[in-house]
């Protein structure tokens, strides 16, 4: 990473049905709902509505969850230590953020504050030791990380897969 970073988070967001969710907290449209995975590709791994990315996850538990704000795109490195790495665009006109679970509202964690705007989310998936204070040791699934980099972009790139991981990849 560059060292313009201005935001390290670290959250652990429990991935009822197996996802958790990036939104802007005052969203009320363009957010996450029944048919937001019926219109992603399979091989996403995430859905992307225009207020939220959903990302998908290997687990139904506390997942690891690590957030760096920077304020130009990351220099380009090498993707061969993560499993896998897409990238979409999303809008936070409120300037409030937040990583919540599937069912949880966003109401019930607390924002990350941030300038109003369309940022480029960089979604890695990594394999980690990690584990959240109150995850299922047991439990089925990779323990993965997932690392969300964010920096403002006035364009809508779209989706894009940067690295295709093993499919199928979870369970």
């Amino acid at each position: 990473m560059t060292d313009d970073r201005k935001v390290v988070r670290r959250f652990e967001p429990y991935a009822d049905h197996l996802a958790f969710v990036i939104s802007d907290v005052e969203a009320t449209e363009g957010i996450f709902d029944g048919d937001t995975w019926d219109r992603a590709d399979d091989t996403w791994r995430i859905a992307v509505e225009r207020h939220c990315i959903v990302v998908g996850t290997a687990r139904y538990d506390y997942v690891p969850v690590t957030l760096a704000l920077l304020d130009t795109p990351p220099e380009v490195e090498s993707l061969d230590a993560f499993d896998y790495v897409i990238e979409a665009d999303i809008l936070l006109p409120s300037g409030q953020m937040v990583v919540t679970g599937a069912t949880e509202l966003p109401n019930e964690v607390e924002p990350v504050p941030l300038p109003a705007g369309r940022y480029r989310v960089r979604v890695v998936y990594a394999q980690t030791d990690r584990r959240p204070a109150r995850c299922d040791l047991e439990g089925v699934g990779d323990h993965l990380e997932y690392q969300l980099t964010m920096w403002p972009n006035d364009a809508d790139l779209g989706v894009r897969v940067l690295k295709q991981g093993p499919s199928p990849w979870a369970y």
